[in-house]
């Protein structure tokens, strides 16, 4: 971290300080690592001590991207973090407070204190979850059935509000240009491309000629397209909602409670894309043999009653019959996105692409380790299993 961001991130965390009255107080900043869960940030955890004040945690998420990388394609890291934080959530939070959504089935999220746009030097600052007993998913563990159904319950609260909103304001749900994906897609379809080599290099002999083609298939530009798109239900979508990108704790109960957190890629497109990520990005052979179709259902059940808590009727807005067109439609996306994000998420952390200003977009491809090479093909053999490769 370079001298002028320390400046940047000193000068508003004084600021905090201040607008929260920790009059006399000491900031104490330490470097966190993300284990080789994070490439485009540095990590902090931050602690305003003053007398007579309890502790004020802080997390802060520092743009680590350079100019070599977004040579590719102009943008400043948080904008859409930024927007999501000081105006999405706002509108969310009130299209809950006006249908009287009780605290149990509100969408919780860390809570904002500060950003700082200036391109190549962005920062944000949030609550430290952690500090509420929030931790991390392990991400080389395949998820279980209580884990994932409070995420899949996480994520249902999450489109059911963007659907709301689209209701509440279609003008203003249609024409926000902040969360459009096109200008993106062909840089996203390159990385997919380059990804997809160590796809076919680890798949046994025997399924090669299968991947292939499906992979060349599936990567046509249109076809890739149709999958990030909306379908018959426009929702805003996480984007990247794997349990790596979650915050859990256990209740008392042994049930648990899961936070989403790092909102840097939401965009408008069909609910299972958030839905086919989480699937076959956080389980493993085991858990869809017994959970997938309990998943599918869960997730379908669980945005209904949401719909519901927001006094709208899901059989209008989204009925069974194009929820099932949309899962048939996305189907493949789950093994595709597999290629991309699972050698990201199960990579060691001694080869983990490493968070510099030099990085660039080749920079991020990890190389497959043993848990990738099991995962993508037990997916592999899954999608044989099924009809689908």
């Amino acid at each position: 971290m370079c001298d002028d961001s320390i400046e940047v991130i000193n000068k508003m965390l004084d600021e905090i300080a201040k607008a929260n009255r920790y009059d006399e107080c000491q900031i104490k900043i330490k470097s966190v690592s993300s284990g080789g869960a994070n490439y485009t940030s540095y990590l902090h955890h931050v602690t305003i001590s003053a007398p007579g004040k309890d502790d004020l945690k802080l997390f802060v998420k520092l743009a680590a991207l350079g100019e070599k990388i977004r040579s590719a394609a102009s943008f400043i890291i948080f904008e859409i973090e930024d927007f999501f934080y000081k105006k999405l959530l706002k509108t969310y939070e009130a299209i809950e407070e006006r249908n009287m959504v009780s605290s149990e089935h509100r969408l919780v999220t860390p809570k904002f204190y500060a950003s700082n746009d200036k391109y190549c030097k962005e920062v944000l600052i949030l609550e430290d979850m952690t500090s509420k007993g929030y931790q991390a998913f392990n991400r080389f563990e395949s998820i279980d059935w209580k884990y994932a159904s409070k995420s899949i319950q996480n994520l249902a609260k999450l489109h059911a509000l963007s659907i709301a909103w689209s209701i509440d304001d279609p003008k203003d749900f249609e024409n926000n240009k902040s969360l459009e994906f096109n200008a993106y897609i062909s840089i996203r379809l390159d990385l997919l491309k380059n990804s997809i080599k160590n796809t076919i290099e680890v798949t046994r002999p025997e399924n090669k000629e299968k991947i292939e083609k499906f992979c060349k298939e599936m990567t046509e530009y249109d076809v890739f397209r149709g999958f990030l798109n909306p379908i018959r239900r426009p929702v805003i979508v996480h984007g990247d909602y794997r349990p790596s990108n979650l915050l859990h704790r256990k209740l008392d109960n042994g049930e648990y409670d899961v936070v989403s957190v790092d909102y840097q890629t939401l965009f408008k497109s069909n609910p299972m894309f958030d839905l086919m990520y989480f699937i076959f990005t956080g389980s493993d052979k085991n858990f869809r043999k017994n959970y997938f179709k309990r998943t599918v259902e869960h997730y379908y059940k669980e945005l209904r009653a949401a719909l519901e808590r927001l006094n709208l009727a899901p059989d209008d807005i989204y009925p069974r019959e194009d929820f099932e067109y949309e899962l048939e439609k996305m189907m493949p996306f789950g093994l595709l996105i597999s290629t991309f994000a699972l050698p990201i998420i199960t990579v060691q952390e001694e080869d983990a692409p490493k968070v510099t200003k030099d990085i660039d977009l080749n920079d991020f491809m990890a190389l497959p380790s043993s848990l990738y090479k099991e995962r993508i093909n037990d997916i592999i053999d899954d999608y044989i299993d099924m009809g689908l490769l």
